[in-house]
């Protein structure tokens, strides 16, 4: 069974962690880039095999990025790419990519700032996480 924890929300940025049965398959970050298709973007599958015109249309897209520390099982790929994508909705102007990233030493570091940095900066993300107190991590309460 697939579960998720959220370990950060912002704005334009989450980060989860994709569990299988209790055990880790990788860190997930969904980035709203707010900006369309790059041209690098645009070699890839399936976006390579659409009209330009099309492809040009979509105005806002996401990044959905599976990092892990070795290569991702063919199923697993499948899986996390299917549960996640769900996050997004798609319309003619908003769309999503996902890629998947190695990273040897990611279970290495505590969840903190700068891991998710260092995370964000080995995917080619250009957003950085600014330091703040610990007391305005957002977390789920029933107040």
């Amino acid at each position: 069974m697939i579960s998720l924890q959220r370990i950060l929300k912002l704005r334009d940025l989450e980060i989860f962690l994709g569990l299988k049965d209790g055990n880790i398959l990788a860190y997930v970050v969904i980035e709203d880039t707010r900006n369309p298709f790059t041209e690098e973007d645009k070699q890839l599958d399936p976006l390579c095999y659409m009209d330009e015109e099309d492809v040009n249309e979509i105005l806002n897209v996401f990044k959905i990025s599976l990092i892990n520390d070795e290569a991702l099982t063919t199923e697993d790929s499948f899986t996390l790419r299917t549960y996640f994508s769900d996050f997004i909705n798609t319309t003619h102007l908003t769309n999503f990519i996902s890629k998947e990233y190695i990273q040897e030493d990611l279970y290495d570091y505590e969840h903190n700032i700068e891991s998710f940095n260092k995370i964000l900066q080995n995917i080619g993300s250009n957003y950085m996480i600014e330091k703040f107190d610990e007391k305005n991590w957002i977390y789920l309460s029933q107040d």
